[in-house]
């Protein structure tokens, strides 16, 4: 009877807190005036991506549409034990990310502070006032100056991916896994530009830079809870040593990045590249940067740059493949300005409107990343951000902020027909209707990605050279419908994007 009497205790106990958190939740946004999506105790509203039933894209999606919610220009959810918000007003997003930037100025992820410096200490996570040095030091990569010599690097990678073309596709159209064929590219286009290293992938699809690119964001269950927790779950990543990338790709990067940078001071070559900034940065700044600090910057470049660029090229093909007007009316654009030119330039890729807008679009329905992050932190000792006039509720310092990026890019209300591929939305013409708080593929404000015009010149390079000689055609393998890996933190696709390209 004792042990019964235990039981019956313990579980009257678990019920009465599971109601005491579900009520005391309610009660919290109620109290606020902010509405309120419910979710499962000590998970909250994240649970069906926790659990890998949903992606976060199509979770973020789900909250924004919210039926009872989504007129609302704000909106509360449990993210675990914390409240969080969900923002969809373009003006609270402008003050957000531009306007009222110092009062949100960093994301709200985190790891291990002892053995993940690389994974913490980088421009993409790292915090504050550093955050500011860090993007000072770094943003003379990326001038026009600069960005016309890495674009001389890149072309020459681009001549290789014709030469590997030309040989594989005869008479007969040859299927290729896109994303894979992509990923090649980028991998080549960044050690190159990056680093000062020919990584061959597009000839040795096991060479090492490539398989440690991949490896990085490989998101099999267990790097995809470490990876999600770094994001939503910040306190816990960092006391269960959650780490940003695993320790065998940390590796890889310290060791490739040290041993690149000691060969280049002993040359004495510069090349006016990442590598040459952060020897610079060594060498003035050596107690500021020093150790995995200086490797962490090369890491994410690397990493991110791979998996950002590949996704938005293969994506691109999907949507032509599907498109094939949209296709024609591209590679005719390519072949007047490839005869313009006679050949590929700086100019060539720059002045391509209709490339721009293809791109642009691709981007507006699969954004890399599904949401914004940020943490409210007041100025000047402030414990509230006020967001008046457009809501009464002020946001207490610490609360995470969620912008879901790609629930804005698919609201119809910004972008007509929103599931419908159509690259003249973004026309010369028409780009002026798009409200610029609407379309945030590479974020806005301070902290915007850096290296968006190099990725918009890897990309388009990348089309620019496969197009002008191949079609992009379905294959019987083709996905019919889009569906988002469930285990990725970034969008892609959960079936390979299969499809042949035909020679014309």
């Amino acid at each position: 009877m004792f042990i019964l009497e235990v039981i019956l205790g313990i579980v009257l106990c678990v019920v009465g807190f599971l109601w005491w958190w579900q009520r005391s939740a309610r009660i919290y946004w109620e109290k606020n005036g902010v509405s309120y999506i419910p979710g499962p105790p000590l998970l909250g509203a994240v649970k069906d991506s926790i659990l890998f039933k949903k992606s976060l894209g199509d979770l973020f999606s789900d909250l924004y549409n919210n039926e009872e919610c989504k007129d609302d220009p704000i909106t509360g959810v449990y993210f675990f034990h914390k409240p969080s918000l969900i923002i969809r007003h373009p003006e609270i997003i402008k003050n957000i990310l531009v306007k009222d930037f110092p009062n949100f100025i960093d994301r709200g992820l985190n790891s291990d502070p002892h053995v993940d410096i690389i994974g913490r200490d980088n421009l993409f996570t790292v915090k504050s006032d550093r955050w500011k040095t860090i993007r000072t030091k770094l943003s003379p990569v990326f001038t026009s100056g600069k960005l016309k010599n890495l674009f001389l690097l890149m072309v020459d990678v681009s001549k290789v991916l014709e030469q590997k073309l030309a040989k594989e596709i005869g008479n007969e159209p040859k299927e290729y896994e896109m994303k894979e064929l992509a990923s090649f590219f980028t991998t080549d286009t960044i050690a190159m530009c990056a680093f000062g290293v020919q990584a061959n992938s597009l000839l040795n699809p096991k060479a090492e830079f490539h398989v440690n690119s991949k490896k990085a964001l490989d998101f099999h269950w267990k790097r995809a809870i470490e990876f999600t927790t770094c994001f939503l779950l910040p306190e816990v990543a960092s006391k269960l040593g959650c780490t940003m990338f695993s320790r065998e790709t940390n590796e890889f990067v310290r060791s490739t990045v040290n041993y690149v940078i000691e060969e280049r001071i002993k040359s004495g070559i510069k090349r006016n590249d990442l590598i040459d900034t952060l020897i610079t940065i060594k060498e003035t700044d050596g107690d500021l940067f020093k150790g995995d600090t200086l490797v962490a910057q090369a890491a994410v470049f690397l990493i991110a740059g791979y998996e950002t660029s590949s996704s938005a090229i293969s994506f691109t093909l999907f949507e032509l493949a599907r498109h094939p007007e949209v296709q024609e009316k591209l590679r005719k654009e390519i072949k007047e300005y490839a005869e313009k030119y006679g050949t590929i330039q700086y100019e060539t890729i720059n002045e391509m409107e209709y490339l721009q807008s293809v791109v642009q679009e691709t981007l507006r329905l699969y954004p890399s990343l599904p949401f914004l992050d940020r943490i409210c932190a007041p100025v000047n000792g402030e414990q509230f951000y006020s967001l008046e006039p457009y809501h009464k509720f002020q946001i207490p310092k610490g609360m995470p902020i969620y912008i879901p990026v790609i629930s804005i890019h698919r609201n119809p209300k910004y972008f007509p027909n929103p599931e419908q591929f159509i690259p003249e939305r973004f026309s010369a013409e028409n780009k002026e209707s798009i409200d610029q708080y609407s379309y945030l593929a590479f974020g806005l404000g301070p902290r915007s990605c850096i290296g968006s015009r190099f990725a918009y010149f890897q990309v388009k390079l990348a089309l620019f050279s496969i197009l002008r000689n191949y079609k992009v055609e379905v294959s019987e393998r083709t996905p019919t419908k889009m569906k988002f890996d469930k285990k990725s933190l970034v969008i892609r696709s959960q079936e390979p994007l299969l499809m042949y390209l035909k020679r014309i």
